[in-house]
């Protein structure tokens, strides 16, 4: 038998006809091709597309006295929350206003602590509280579930007058 041995750089015709210039344009392709679906990966895995490092975001207000803890990302009938403090409160009666069209989007399921009284109108959701110490700051909790994909706007806002806003996608 005569030993057969082919430069692997050279077109073949046996046993199968391989034109090599279109062989390394295809590795090429897979090459690449792996490398997006790693890094697809690695992204979710740190939040890209939900929960995750990528995607928790916290936004102070200008006074500093209103902050507020959301994902950037979210995905469509998926539970998020929102966490909302007051730094140190000056009325014992203090309100929380969520406003922005995210607000028709988020299918609103718990709220901790139950405010005393609640009002909805015109893409706004109104949250009154009352407590006891002047000296402590306050947190609310929302969890809740966005209901279609998109971006989406919010408004937070204390009645102090500290205001913060905030940008939401959330995908299918």
């Amino acid at each position: 038998m005569e030993n057969f041995q082919q430069d692997e750089d050279k077109d073949r015709h046996y046993p199968v006809q391989e034109n090599m210039r279109w062989q390394r344009i295809e590795w090429r392709i897979q090459r690449v091709g792996y490398v997006l679906l790693l890094a697809m990966v690695i992204s979710g895995a740190c939040g890209l597309f939900s929960k995750g490092f990528l995607s928790d975001r916290d936004i102070v207000s200008s006074n500093g006295e209103l902050r507020v803890e959301y994902e950037r990302f979210a995905r469509q009938q998926s539970d998020m929350a929102m966490t909302i403090r007051l730094h140190p409160l000056h009325d014992s009666l203090y309100r929380i206003t969520i406003s922005g069209n995210g607000v028709d989007n988020f299918q609103l399921q718990s709220i901790q602590p139950q405010p005393l009284r609640a009002e909805s109108r015109d893409r706004s959701l109104t949250l009154w509280y009352q407590t006891q110490s002047l000296n402590h700051g306050a947190s609310v909790w929302l969890g809740g579930q966005p209901h279609s994909p998109g971006k989406y706007t919010f408004a937070v806002s204390d009645s102090q007058g500290a205001q913060v806003r905030f940008t939401q996608w959330v995908y299918p």
